[in-house]
């Protein structure tokens, strides 16, 4: 392989590239959509909500901002001492405006069979969720996340509904070619937005995957008969 361990850090070639049919297949890996959308939440959720220890925008990640993206309103400001501040960003929730959200999260009562109590997940004095099982992150992405967060400014807020609007479609028990191929394009305009709007300590590879997963739904079949849930449960 031309720049084999030279160019690029690729040191192992997989074992299945020696099946004769593994080149023409069409999908070599099925991402599980019940991670990644878990996954995708908890990275949005957590730095919205400004959980300590799970949040994206930490001070380290933060110190890349200047480096990289050249937006002023997130760098870090320096105090002296190699000590340094972290100013709000706009991405991110007020005091109250995060106690709202736990509020209404522990009145809220799903339909019975359809989530779990959030009341139990909801700590009140911490200001934060825990204990969400993997079927409500389901429920929050793709149809409580617009209510949610909606105290957010709107430039920040659309592209969320817009992420969870796509996890709805791509759930969803009835599929069209035509409405996945647009799918597939909106998609990567719409992680393009999210690049404009949190740092680059946010993206990770669980950021990436859902460009794919309209493809693969087309490829493969409805996501329901390629999940985890029946596995997890």
């Amino acid at each position: 392989m031309q720049g084999y361990r030279t160019y690029h850090n690729w040191t192992r070639k997989s074992i299945f590239w020696e099946l004769s049919y593994w080149k023409i297949n069409l999908i070599r890996h099925n991402f599980d959509v019940m991670y990644i959308e878990k996954n995708v939440f908890d990275n949005v959720f957590n730095t919205v909500m400004d959980v300590k220890g799970k949040k994206k925008d930490h001070i380290k990640a933060m110190t890349d901002i200047k480096k990289y993206c050249r937006r002023r309103e997130l760098e870090l400001v320096a105090q002296g001492n190699s000590k340094y501040l972290k100013l709000k960003a706009q991405y991110a929730l007020d005091v109250e405006q995060m106690r709202a959200v736990c509020e209404w999260e522990y009145q809220l009562k799903p339909p019975d069979g359809y989530a779990f109590d959030l009341a139990h997940c909801v700590n009140m004095r911490e200001v934060k969720s825990h204990g969400v099982k993997n079927h409500d992150y389901h429920v929050f992405m793709e149809h409580l996340l617009l209510i949610t967060l909606r105290a957010l400014p709107n430039p920040i807020w659309k592209p969320l509904a817009e992420l969870s609007q796509l996890f709805r479609e791509l759930c969803s028990s009835s599929l069209k070619v035509d409405k996945l191929e647009i799918i597939e394009e909106n998609i990567k305009i719409t992680i393009c937005k999210l690049e404009q709007i949190f740092p680059p300590g946010f993206f990770n590879s669980i950021e990436h995957l859902p460009i794919h997963l309209a493809y693969k739904t087309r490829v493969g079949g409805p996501v329901h008969y390629r999940w985890m849930y029946p596995f997890k449960r």
